[in-house]
Formats: structure tokens, sequence, C-alpha cells
């Protein structure tokens, strides 16, 4: 079996007096992609949090490839018809997608580990970035297939280019420089 090192889920947040209903509806979407389906109400909240998940949390790289249509297929089902009241056109016009740099530090260890995350609707998934450079390396067809047809090296470029500036970037791209050898 294949490593499985990409975080996963389909993540939706709802009223909790709605919790119960909305977590009947969404059964069906986690039994389609053989996902378990759990939630979570923190005290004090008014909001709880739907996840549809594979039971470990993690999918290989070469899972995801062969089941991404499938799994974005749900995610925008659900955004359809949870936001949008069945109105496709109005789920595309809104079927945000996003990139996230997040910078963690191992507890133990305390080295940085840098993460990419990806979102579509609902649908998110993240991994370190170590984990993509090495695939980049071993299988740069399949890297591309999975990441939207760039190089990390190339996301994290423009991801650069199009945010606004903040303290913490030239650290981040010393770093990414640094480590990774990028041209940011």
């Amino acid at each position: 079996m294949a490593e499985e090192w990409i975080n996963i889920g389909i993540s939706i947040i709802v009223p909790n007096e709605k919790l119960e209903g909305i977590t009947t509806l969404l059964q069906p979407y986690a039994d389609e992609l053989g996902w378990e389906l759990s939630s979570t109400s923190p005290e004090k909240e008014a909001k709880s949090q739907i996840l549809i998940a594979p039971s470990s949390g993690r999918i290989s790289p070469e899972e995801l490839n062969e089941r991404i249509n499938k799994i974005a297929g749900v995610s925008f089902g659900l955004l359809k018809d949870l936001a949008y009241m069945g109105d496709r056109e109005k789920a595309l016009k809104n079927y945000m997608q996003g990139f996230v740099l997040t910078v963690a530090r191992h507890p133990k260890t305390k080295k940085e580990i840098l993460f990419i995350g990806h979102t579509m609707g609902f649908l998110w998934f993240n991994y370190p970035l170590e984990l993509r450079m090495k695939l980049e390396k071993e299988n740069k067809e399949l890297a591309l297939s999975l990441f939207f047809k760039q190089t990390a090296e190339e996301q994290l470029r423009e991801y650069f280019q199009k945010k606004k500036p903040e303290e913490h970037d030239a650290r981040i791209k010393e770093t990414l420089e640094k480590i990774y050898g990028f041209k940011l």
C-alpha cells in the first residue's frame, strides 16, 4: 500500500440545532466515498463542524489521483445541495478554490514543517511540502496531475505574487529559497 501523507476531508460548519438533521443528510455522501462521518460540538459555541474523511484522515497521492474527480464531485454536490438549494449555476459561480501555506513546529523536535493546503468548496487537503517535493522528484507526472498542473515552486511563487505582503513573508520566502532552492 502506498504511503498516506495527504490530510484530507470535507468540512461543513452548521448551527448546533441543525447538526443532527444535516448529519443524517450527509451520511449518503460519506458512504459514497467510503469515508467516515463525524462531528464536533464545542461547548459554548453556536456552531458545530461536520467532517467527512477517511478513517485515518489521510490518503496516498495515488489514491487521491484515482479518486479526485469523485471526491471533488461529492464536495461540489454538497455545496450545490446545501448552500445553493440545488442551483448548479450559483454553486459553480461560488465554487471557491484556495491555497494556503502553513508553518507548524513539530512538538517534540521543534523542527519547522511547511504545509501546503488546497480548498475546493467544502473539500480541503494539505500535506508537508517536503513530501510533495519528494513526489515531484520521484513521479513528476503524478505530482503535476494532483496539484493543478504546477510544481510546488510555481504555486508558491504565484501565491506570494498575488497576496499582500505580511511581516513574516520575507522569513518564509528566505526559508523556502534556502531549504528547497526555490526562486520566489
